[in-house]
């Protein structure tokens, strides 16, 4: 009998009661767990509303603590965990966080430091800074 279950999605979130933190397993060579208080996703949840990209400092670098399941504490602690699985009106930006910890243990896999990994990404920004008119609209030109 095939296994009904996809193997290749991601993990769920999981909930630290104790901490208040939601956390995350990364895929890759070696599990990372990245953490984020409940209060900052919440607080990020804005974030999902801009829809252009430019290069910057993104917030979730900011309130994001990243470990390795090789430390005990951090497996001890993942026992006190439970799954995530309502997410409601935070689902949007947990995807956000989700791919932002996917690209930040890609990038730390591939050797680079903790600090700028998990600092230097991208931001969303109000789509309004963008001046849509360019100069062949301006002067007529198709």
């Amino acid at each position: 009998m095939a296994p009904t279950t996809d193997f290749t999605a991601p993990l769920p979130f999981f909930y630290h009661p104790a901490s208040e933190r939601l956390w995350y397993v990364a895929h890759g060579p070696s599990p990372l767990i990245f953490a984020i208080f409940l209060k900052d996703v919440v607080r990020h949840e804005l974030i999902c509303q801009g829809p252009v990209v430019r290069d910057a400092t993104h917030p979730f670098g900011t309130s994001t603590g990243v470990s390795s399941l090789a430390e005990d504490p951090v497996r001890r602690s993942l026992a006190d965990t439970e799954v995530f699985d309502e997410p409601g009106a935070l689902e949007e930006t947990l995807v956000l966080w989700r791919d932002f910890c996917d690209a930040v243990a890609e990038r730390l896999h591939e050797g680079e430091a903790v600090e700028p990994a998990l600092a230097k990404t991208w931001v969303l920004v109000d789509a309004q800074d963008i001046d849509l008119q360019d100069a062949a609209t301006e002067t007529g030109s198709p």
